[in-house]
């Protein structure tokens, strides 16, 4: 749903941050206590409420019987829980239609997630819940807006680009009593009975939803969507949720300018290769043919299409020159993707494309298919503030993770320079729920220059943390105790991949994954790598021989740096060197399409998988290593 988000949204132009910072975030520990009294007093009389002997929080200070008498009391009677204390419920609701085990709201829909555990959960969506993530949408707007105060007044007029995933509605599984289950991000598209915000969707994106939903490949909705924008010379902001798809949708555009160019000066899609493969129903077809004409003819005709389309051409034939958005489109103001924690590896990259005229910026929300936690505080940096108002936080210190039933802290005790497990109580029935993922404190909320203007009341400002994610508690690879993050080994393969660029080999990292192996003695780490060489460059046989017989000594060596664990395993010898292991190119899309899309997930939300946990995953990588012998 955070795809959905755009700051030139008229509707969205009321400047919604000022009175959240003063209700919400300026009183952070109230609001939130408040929002825990309201959700228990909804739901204790649910199945699982029943079933836990969970009460309500007492409104008053003469606790009643059956009353929390406080915030520390729930947290001291209620425990900690995870997906596997309510797996039995959301099938009892999909398979058998039963109703009121998890919230007294109506369900709207099932949000399937498998995160990166690759196990899949069903998370019930209510009505709150939709309505949070609006009001995020219009906070992160205003953020924005103040954050490009100036630019974003000077082209009022300007589109914004969002790639978006749908299908019709009558094509998503569902229920017994008929909810809708998919992908969080396709809410929209399974509830077609909302117009207003369906009609928000389409009118400030390039291409109508109801377009994007009669796409059902989605390298061809990309194609399609991409097309439009490139129609369009005025597009205000570029934004894909995860830089690996950031980076895909732009070597959509450099490997099918020619066949786009063509589409728009005929305003025909029966010039693309893609549509003409994967869309086969002819009306169709016309539809889009017509909409594309319809889009073209505000812009001046035919004389525009052919213009339009020759600029496209000139820029995408121009080699080894940066900024391509923003030559595509020399208005654009931003472009925005997920950047923060290991996807900063991508950054690089999506920052060439970006240039130095259009600003990169974060995600605008930090959210899961639970809700949503965060808005953007900065455009600067990778940081978000959290919402009060969204979910009742706890968190659990990052040395106490392991532990079943930790202590918790609340919003008002984090500290900066610390990190923590996120844990959270929401209107779709989820209690003191860890939800595995592990966020730094960076700082408190201040008037640094790198931050969104705050209003000058009050002038004491409290302490409100800001944050940014770290990993997920799922993505720590271990044999004996290590804690080796995904961070570790992206820090440990990029001093590696930056020593050889030194020396003359300009390679870079495109993926990488990991899994332990077991049945050597001593066990050991695999690391499966996928390279880049730079434009103009291909590395040959003997190169590539070397690095493979040297990578696995160097990210060892790097690997040793980053993480006291692994080099204390590596001292006594419990752990053998590890194995880094290159895999031939187009391994990691070629994963994505066989083993993780499916009807229920959304490829815009593929995230990608830094640890195999599936023998047949593992051997995947396996299958596709490169076989230096006969290099």
């Amino acid at each position: 749903m955070c795809e959905t988000m755009d700051a030139n949204s008229q509707e969205w132009g009321i400047d919604a941050f000022i009175p959240y910072y003063r209700n919400s975030l300026c009183n952070l520990q109230t609001v939130n206590n408040d929002l825990l009294a309201t959700i228990l007093q909804k739901n204790h009389s649910c199945a699982f409420f029943k079933d836990r002997s969970i009460l309500f929080l007492s409104t008053n200070d003469t606790a009643g019987e059956g009353e929390y008498k406080s915030v520390d009391e729930f947290r001291e009677k209620v425990p900690l829980t995870t997906y596997e204390d309510y797996r039995d419920y959301a099938n009892r609701m999909v398979v058998d239609g039963e109703k009121n085990l998890l919230c007294i709201e109506n369900i709207l829909y099932f949000a399937a997630s498998t995160g990166t555990t690759g196990k899949f959960k069903l998370i019930p969506v209510t009505p709150p819940m939709i309505r949070t993530a609006n009001e995020t949408a219009h906070l992160a707007s205003s953020v924005i807006r103040k954050s490009f105060s100036f630019s974003l007044s000077s082209f009022p007029e300007q589109h914004p680009f969002t790639l978006l995933g749908g299908k019709n509605t009558g094509l998503y599984q569902r229920s017994k009593d008929g909810i809708p289950i998919g992908p969080f991000s396709q809410y929209f598209s399974a509830n077609p009975t909302i117009p207003r915000t369906r009609s928000l969707l389409s009118i400030n994106n390039t291409l109508t939803l109801n377009i994007i939903e009669g796409i059902h490949d989605f390298d061809t909705s990309a194609y399609v969507q991409l097309v439009f924008a490139l129609a369009i010379p005025d597009v205000s902001s570029y934004t894909v949720y995860f830089a690996s798809g950031f980076i895909h949708t732009i070597k959509l555009i450099e490997n099918y300018f020619e066949e786009m160019s063509l589409c728009i000066s005929s305003a025909n899609f029966d010039q693309s290769s893609l549509v003409q493969k994967n869309i086969v129903d002819s009306d169709f077809r016309a539809t889009l043919n017509q909409t594309l004409n319809e889009v073209i003819a505000q812009y001046g005709g035919e004389v525009y299409r052919l213009e339009r389309a020759e600029h496209i051409r000139y820029e995408c034939l121009k080699k080894d020159v940066s900024g391509l958005l923003h030559r595509l489109w020399p208005n654009m103001i931003y472009a925005s993707t997920t950047i923060g924690s290991t996807f900063s590896m991508y950054k690089e990259v999506v920052q060439y494309y970006c240039g130095e005229r259009v600003p990169l910026i974060n995600l605008l929300v930090y959210g899961a298919s639970e809700s949503f936690f965060g808005c953007i505080a900065s455009i600067h940096t990778d940081e978000y503030f959290l919402l009060p108002t969204s979910v009742f936080f706890e968190f659990i210190k990052e040395e106490d993770i392991q532990q079943a039933q930790p202590k918790t802290l609340l919003l008002s005790e984090l500290e900066p320079g610390h990190r923590y497990e996120v844990v959270c109580t929401t209107d779709g029935g989820l209690v003191r729920y860890r939800m595995g993922d592990v966020i730094n404190c960076t700082r408190f909320f201040s008037r640094a220059n790198d931050l969104v203007p705050l209003p000058e009341e009050p002038v004491d400002i409290p302490q409100i943390p800001l944050i940014s994610f770290a990993y997920r508690v799922g993505n720590i690879l271990g044999i004996f105790g290590e804690k080796i993050t995904e961070q570790h080994m992206m820090n440990a393969l990029q001093q590696t991949i930056r020593q050889w660029r030194e020396q003359g080999l300009p390679v870079d990292l495109h993926d990488f994954t990991s899994c332990t192996k077991l049945d050597v003695f001593p066990a050991k780490f695999v690391i499966f790598v996928e390279l880049t060489e730079d434009q103009g460059y291909k590395i040959d046989a003997q190169q590539l021989r070397i690095l493979q017989n040297t990578v696995s000594a160097e990210v060892d060596q790097q690997l040793r740096k980053t993480n006291q664990g692994y080099t204390n395993g590596r001292s006594a010898a419990r752990l053998d060197s590890l194995d880094c292991i290159f895999v031939r190119t187009g391994t990691f899309s070629t994963f994505v399409a066989k083993f993780l899309m499916t009807d229920r997930t959304s490829p815009v939300q593929i995230k990608p998988h830094r640890i195999l946990k599936s023998e047949d995953h593992i051997r995947f990588f396996y299958d596709n290593q490169i076989d230096i012998s006969s290099s």
